[in-house]
């Protein structure tokens, strides 16, 4: 898809994350690729295992998982223009036979029991009923195979001012995607996926942070430096562009500018918020 293939009243009407696959975001999860290698060495992801990413958005974390572990992605969103950039992206990157994408919803996944070695998911738990959710995730999966989630916490013991923050953040995040938004605690995340029958499960606290080696893993999923270059710049032109010419867009991140800034950027929150790592067995 073009960026011009739309009318500026079209692309506003997206939902936000339809909106945030046109313009070229690949990715929305906080912890980048570096979080993303990491959960797929935890679920022992290797060339022999067929993944399915749950909530794949325009499919960058699965082709990076393709080229990064030699594995078989599918990748399933509700998201029609993400499943077309997704789609787009593995034809562009010669991964056609590796990385496959179809619409599908998180609670009725289009697939028999048992075909998967490991579900992925990563920043969509955060929007879903976690109950309903991971059963369905338990019933695509092979015995013995791993469900692994990357998702955003909040301390459960905060002061009442903090939690106050963080909830106006919630609320904010909520209004953006029309979409139901929370931080549940690392214990939450434990509870759920035991709750939905896994075994050996482990959470991992991170803190959200950049390094140049989330910049390496970029340039080498994208083939170059330059490609890498390349995007953050259409990137940038793009949003600029329709920060100028849309007042709906330009309140949307303004929004989006405010959530981000309480959550990861105030002193007094951020230190009680980051993203899980968490993986169980079947």
């Amino acid at each position: 898809m073009q960026q011009n293939s739309l009318t500026r009243k079209e692309i506003e009407d997206l939902a936000y994350y339809d909106f945030m696959s046109y313009l070229g975001v690949p990715y929305f999860h906080v912890g980048g690729l570096i979080s993303t290698k990491e959960l797929a060495e935890l679920c022992r992801i290797n060339e022999e295992s067929k993944v399915l990413m749950v909530g794949c958005g325009a499919g960058f974390s699965s082709c990076f998982l393709a080229q990064t572990f030699g594995c078989s992605v599918v990748g399933v969103d509700i998201a029609e223009v993400s499943i077309r950039k997704a789609n787009e992206k593995a034809k562009a990157l010669g991964l056609e036979d590796k990385a496959k994408f179809r619409i599908g919803d998180a609670y009725d996944l289009p697939f028999e029991p048992g075909t998967f070695d490991v579900v992925i998911t990563e920043f969509v738990s955060q929007f879903l009923d976690t109950d309903r959710a991971y059963r369905e995730f338990v019933r695509v999966l092979k015995p013995g195979g791993m469900v692994g989630i990357n998702e955003m916490y909040s301390d459960a013991d905060v002061s009442h001012e903090v939690a106050e923050k963080i909830r106006e953040a919630e609320t904010i995040f909520s209004e953006i995607t029309q979409l139901p938004f929370s931080l549940p605690s690392p214990e939450e995340w434990k509870l759920w996926l035991e709750r939905a029958g896994l075994s050996d499960v482990h959470v991992y606290r991170h803190k959200a942070s950049v390094s140049s080696k989330e910049f390496k893993l970029m340039a080498k999923a994208l083939g170059s430096y330059g490609k890498f270059g390349r995007l953050f710049i259409d990137l940038m032109i793009g949003m600029t562009r329709y920060t100028i010419s849309s007042r709906k867009i330009r309140n949307r991140f303004r929004k989006l500018s405010k959530g981000k800034g309480i959550l990861m950027r105030n002193r007094s929150t951020s230190k009680h918020v980051g993203y899980v790592l968490a993986v169980g067995r079947k």
